[in-house]
């Protein structure tokens, strides 16, 4: 069944920070991930394919006003391939939680998929360290996906030269809570088009040709406000079909049962929207080339003017793309 809205790829989930520098100090030396600062506020952040976290810092006050005890449930998971690595990784948070302002180090934890731990950063963040095999998620799948804007830039053999504390090798999942899976099973397929399998009747995982997947688990969270700096989002191509989103969005309110839709604007160098589901999840559908956040990490290093490519002459990240297909054509390719 062809989905309401024609989504290509799951494209990232965000994260909030108190002070960026400091969040990029933790993502790069401590966790590991390829880390992008895309203005003096935000970042952007990957590990293993293109779907991406992005950072946003609130402040202190900011997150003092968000009150989320859902956010446990809103986490990040990193892979890696032994119990005993896991083992070994939570004994170097351990000595590395003072340097790097750790708030919390859970206990080690015997799942389906094997021995993982929780941390909470310094934002208040949490972050999974589990043991899963290679690729994730994707052995729960019944067929392969198309991952050519997932993995784009990434290549295999290259030697692993990080200096981190930690080396997980993906990240292999954000945590999204539910109040009723059947429900929202079928809002995420015939809406988004997520690829999803149940793994229990209170656990989902869902894919948009991804190797990163969204891990849904219904829950019985009575405080489920706030979510908007929490969403996870999607990309389209070009401002039109942003719109044409927006209204088979507000045209599906009542079916589906969305909260608040919010007016489309321009923000972090990109046109979008977001609203609320049925479990008052927040997401994004905005304009962003094909692999998201993929051309930012192709700028070899932070990027000079705000959420805008480091090419001479290019003043705007549109003019990097192909217009007929929204391909990142590259940095060559425009001089």
């Amino acid at each position: 069944m062809k989905p309401l809205i024609d989504l290509p790829f799951l494209s990232h989930g965000h994260a909030t920070l108190r002070d960026v520098e400091e969040s990029i100090r933790f993502y790069r030396n401590f966790l590991g991930l390829d880390v992008v600062k895309t203005s003096p506020r935000t970042l952007v952040a990957r590990l293993g394919s293109n779907t991406a976290i992005v950072g946003v810092t609130l402040g202190e006050k900011g997150l003092a006003k968000a009150n989320r005890p859902w956010l446990e449930n809103a986490h990040f998971g990193f892979d890696l391939p032994t119990a005993d690595e896991v083992k070994e990784a939570r004994e170097l948070a351990l000595q590395h939680q003072d340097n790097f302002n750790i708030l919390n180090i859970g206990d080690m934890f015997y799942g389906d998929e094997g021995l993982s731990f929780m941390l909470v950063d310094q934002d208040g963040n949490y972050w999974e360290i589990l043991e899963n095999p290679e690729g994730g998620y994707s052995h729960y799948f019944a067929k392969e996906c198309d991952t050519k804007h997932a993995l784009a830039s990434f290549s295999d053999g290259v030697e692993d030269s990080r200096i981190s504390v930690l080396k997980p090798r993906l990240m292999s999942h954000m945590t999204c809570e539910v109040i009723n899976m059947d429900k929202s099973q079928a809002f995420y397929e015939e809406m988004f088009g997520l690829e999803c399998v149940r793994l229990s009747a209170k656990r989902m995982l869902g894919r948009l040709n991804s190797v990163a997947v969204i891990d849904f688990i219904e829950t019985d969270t009575e405080f489920r406000e706030h979510k908007m700096h929490n969403h996870i989002g999607f990309d389209v191509a070009g401002p039109e079909i942003v719109d044409a989103a927006r209204e088979t969005i507000v045209g599906n309110q009542k079916r589906f049962g969305f909260e608040v839709i919010h007016k489309t604007s321009g923000s972090h160098g990109s046109y979008g929207f977001t609203f609320s589901d049925l479990d008052n999840n927040a997401w994004q559908i905005e304009d962003y080339p094909r692999g998201g956040y993929y051309w930012m990490f192709e700028q070899g290093g932070d990027l000079e003017n705000k959420f805008q490519p480091n090419v001479g002459g290019v003043d705007d990240w549109h003019e990097l793309v192909d217009p007929e297909s929204y391909e990142y054509i590259g940095v060559m390719k425009c001089l």
